[in-house]
């Protein structure tokens, strides 16, 4: 009986330093989980708060900080394509919505150097550079149909491609349009498409 007890006491103690050694196996796993979580807590922490802008449909978008003189290529794109949008599209009330068109004054225009331009244009051209503007404005007025501001005209620019901006520098891109400006008359009811190609250089200031 005294060597049955002795051996079962022998074979207790075996264990325990097994359990031991088992336990601080487990304990230092956990440090270490610890430490990759406290990490991953800390990166957070110390990420930029992201932020929501709420749209007018009532949608809410995040956003990110960027640098001041940085611009997306859609934001770039759809720029060229509203600015040249609104300046090649004639008619002789303007922007004036279709139910209230019939009732609306004629656009008589805006003069310039050498012609006249609709005020449409006219407001859309601030978005050039000012050193530009005045040249470019008597190219357009070289173009508008006399028609536009007595009713008997009209015209719509129909864009075709808008290239991917390249960077010229800090602050700078160019871009490509392709499109062809479309104006109906008397004479040519079906519309007389005018090629129209323009090389622009977008900066962050307009």
């Amino acid at each position: 009986m005294q060597l049955l007890n002795r051996s079962r006491r022998f074979h207790s103690s075996d264990i325990l330093p097994l359990f031991v050694l088992v336990t601080l196996g487990i304990q230092g796993l956990l440090l270490v989980m610890t430490l990759l979580n406290t990490a991953r807590i800390n990166h957070l922490a110390h990420r930029p708060v992201p932020s929501l802008v709420q749209l007018v449909d009532g949608h809410s978008i995040s956003t990110e900080a960027v640098d001041p003189s940085q611009r997306t290529p859609e934001v770039i794109q759809q720029f060229v394509k509203t600015a040249m949008g609104l300046m090649f599209t004639w008619n002789s009330q303007g922007q004036t919505t279709a139910p209230a068109a019939a009732s609306a004054p004629a656009d008589q225009g805006v003069p310039v150097n050498h012609g006249r331009i609709t005020t449409a244009s006219w407001q859309a051209s601030f978005a050039l550079k000012e050193d530009f503007r005045t040249a470019f404005l008597d190219q357009v007025a070289a173009i508008t149909p006399p028609g536009i501001f007595s009713g008997s005209a009209q015209s719509v620019l129909n864009i075709e491609t808008i290239s991917t901006p390249k960077a010229l520098e800090a602050g700078y891109w160019q871009v490509d349009m392709v499109a062809n400006l479309l104006i109906f008359d008397p004479t040519h009811p079906q519309g007389l498409a005018i090629p129209f190609k323009r090389v622009f250089e977008k900066s962050v200031r307009g």
